[in-house]
């Protein structure tokens, strides 16, 4: 690189920090540990819709890999002393004369429209439109081409397909989708290993993969992959007496050493290096004996980072099928209105120079009636809060008091780790029989009368089985035993 590219390469740095810093102070949702720091001074910013969050959070992750890029190539330059001492001396040289500039200059009048440098405020600055707000270097952007329908630009996972396989696996159609979801990786429920198991175990993998680079692209997917090799291989190094290939674990050295020449081991290593796909030939060892072990552990390590979107899946799933055919279509019609984005020339200045207009903002949203928030961060419309009757409230007093709004959040808490942990407090065993039961009295009361009713019900099995001495006295099993322990019998 000459002096000029490699002042413009610095040059091109600085912007990207302070595109990347100007976008974080108009959006801090975008920085991914935003909703940790409830105390930041930066939460009253208006709140912005949850594509427009995505939509920058993809920019910014274009910019990161081009500011890499550019830092790499400089770095390169700056260490090639000897061109750049070159270049140096030849403009310290005082023969040197203005005609060489005149040169340069004329080249550059000649140059096509194509070659001509554009000034980076045109490449990287934030548009102020409401139909784009990606600036030029990222126009490309669609989520709607990244995601499914039903992951709804990445809220929601799509595990129908893998819903689908994980029934014929197990063999058992009647489990439902939302129990899959909170069970897919357990899989010890599946007995039958076979090669369309490890087929499963790579599709899901490599699903959860592409997904968090989706719907989380500021998340370190890469960081997350070598850390569960790294891992894997501590975990398979520490057991040397664990064959891959048999899926076994032996007692001694000799024996693993001797099963190496078995005919059978000898049968798997050759069905396993069969079943391995192009990518992880014998050329890495390591990653050739991937097994569904393997699959099995970095699945479960993917879902750590989605665990609130296992979750909200779960509840949406659940939530659509309360809809009605009049919610299913309103909710078509809020899909359409997410797809607006905010301008950015709003800044706080047009929201925060009246103290009276903002005692009805929460959270930077409007919401004067205080009602609930929904899923795309507005508040819900007010005849469906009176239809679901979020006006009447529930307080529980297991769970301290607390007050729900509507029926349907009532019933729902029961199963929640709020009410669970209530209930522990209470030195009670949550389970279906409180349901309903908000008062600390009645719950003990009950858990009183359950423990006696087990009490009394394992006396009456201590008691059903009578037995005979010797002499012909009949009594029960317990006693016999406890007279015969202490040699009366």
């Amino acid at each position: 690189m000459s002096l000029e590219q490699e002042r413009s390469a610095l040059e091109e740095l600085h912007f990207l920090e302070q595109e990347i810093s100007s976008r974080i102070q108009r959006n801090p949702e975008l920085y991914p540990k935003f909703n940790e720091d409830l105390n930041s001074n930066l939460n009253n910013k208006k709140k912005r819709s949850f594509r427009e969050v995505l939509l920058q959070q993809h920019e910014i992750n274009r910019f990161i890999d081009q500011y890499k890029k550019q830092k790499s190539n400089l770095q390169q330059s700056l260490n090639d002393a000897e061109s750049r001492n070159q270049e140096i001396q030849s403009l310290k040289d005082p023969t040197l004369e203005l005609i060489k500039f005149d040169e340069i200059y004329q080249n550059l009048k000649n140059q096509n429209d194509s070659n001509i440098v554009k000034p980076l405020n045109s490449i990287y600055g934030l548009k102020t439109s409401k139909i784009n707000i990606l600036s030029e270097f990222s126009s490309d952007l669609e989520l709607g081409l990244m995601f499914s329908g039903e992951e709804y630009f990445g809220k929601y996972l799509d595990l129908f397909e893998f819903y689908e396989k994980w029934l014929n696996l197990i063999g058992d159609p009647t489990i439902s989708y939302v129990k899959f979801l909170g069970e897919f990786t357990k899989f010890e429920k599946i007995t039958k290993k076979n090669d369309d198991y490890l087929k499963y175990l790579q599709n899901l993998s490599n699903y959860l993969i592409n997904f968090i680079k989706k719907s989380l692209p500021l998340y370190k997917i890469d960081e997350l992959i070598t850390n569960i090799d790294n891992e894997w291989n501590d975990k398979n190094q520490s057991n040397e007496l664990y064959c891959e290939y048999c899926e076994r674990e032996f007692a001694k050295k000799t024996v693993y050493d001797g099963h190496l020449n078995g005919k059978k081991h000898l049968k798997n290593v050759e069905k396993k290096k069969s079943s391995l796909t192009e990518d992880q030939n014998q050329s890495n060892p390591s990653s050739s004996k991937k097994n569904y072990e393997y699959y099995e552990f970095q699945i479960q390590k993917l879902v750590e980072p989605l665990q609130t979107k296992i979750q909200d899946t779960k509840l949406n799933t659940e939530r659509r099928k309360a809809l009605t055919e009049r919610e299913r279509i309103i909710e078509l019609s809020q899909l359409e209105k997410d797809e607006e984005l905010s301008s950015s020339d709003d800044d706080e200045e047009n929201g925060d120079s009246n103290d009276e207009e903002n005692q009805d903002f929460n959270n930077g949203v409007y919401n004067p009636l205080n009602l609930p928030i929904g899923f795309d961060g507005q508040p819900i419309p007010y005849w469906l809060w009176k239809l679901h009757g979020l006006g009447k409230k529930y307080n529980c007093e297991i769970c301290g008091d607390y007050t729900y709004q509507g029926r349907k959040a009532f019933e729902k808490h029961f199963l929640e780790p709020r009410h669970i942990h209530g209930l522990k407090c209470l030195g009670i065993e949550p389970s279906n029989i409180f349901k309903d039961i908000i008062s600390i009295e009645e719950a003990r009361n009950l858990w009183n009368g359950l423990k006696k009713d087990k009490r009394k019900e394992e006396g009456e099995k201590e008691n059903a089985v009578e037995v005979e001495d010797e002499d012909g006295n009949v009594m029960s099993e317990k006693v016999y035993n406890d007279l015969k322990k202490q040699g009366l019998i």
